[in-house]
């Protein structure tokens, strides 16, 4: 008889290839240039955390649209700095958490390899700006890996103020 840890793994198992599939973030730009999908992680004032949402840059501002009339601008000339990183996440939600709970319930560490499938790589950027008063604020963001690159290099075009990439700084 299988004992109840065995069964969650096989149930896991059973159910990658459906939960990975619904987790893949798209990895390109609208046609209109913005980013969908974004994440906020902080620095928005009427923002919440964690909420996802679309990222743009249109009219001279840094725009973030989280649908049900919660967009956020920062004007573009406000801007101190852009600054790039990358990070590894959970990716999968609740659903995604669920299956890395099962996991570490699975015999003989077996489950480590289901939390491995659910990683994710994001891009962070961060947009230090100073407001109207001359306080220094900082949003930042998760942005699907490969695409923080192209919005910094928009914000730059439209006359935001960035120091030099690592890279650019080395040559």
């Amino acid at each position: 008889m299988l004992k109840p840890a065995s069964v969650i793994t096989i149930l896991a198992i059973a159910a990658l290839p459906t939960l990975s599939a619904q987790f893949v973030p798209s990895t390109a730009a609208l046609p209109d240039g913005s980013i969908p999908k974004v994440r906020h992680l902080i620095g928005l004032g009427d923002i919440k955390s964690q909420r996802s949402g679309k990222l743009s840059v249109k009219s001279g501002a840094l725009s973030f649209d989280a649908g049900a009339s919660q967009q956020a601008n920062i004007a573009v000339p406000s801007i101190d700095d852009v600054i790039l990183g990358s990070e590894v996440t959970q990716a999968g939600g609740k659903a995604g958490r669920v299956v890395k709970t099962a996991a570490m319930a699975a015999p003989f560490e077996s489950g480590k390899v289901l939390t491995l499938l659910f990683r994710n790589k994001v891009d962070i950027l961060t947009v230090v700006y100073h407001d109207d008063n001359g306080g220094l604020h900082s949003a930042i963001f998760a942005v699907p890996k490969g695409l923080a690159a192209g919005v910094r290099t928009q914000l730059i075009a439209a006359g935001a103020h960035a120091s030099p990439l690592v890279e650019e700084a080395k040559q």
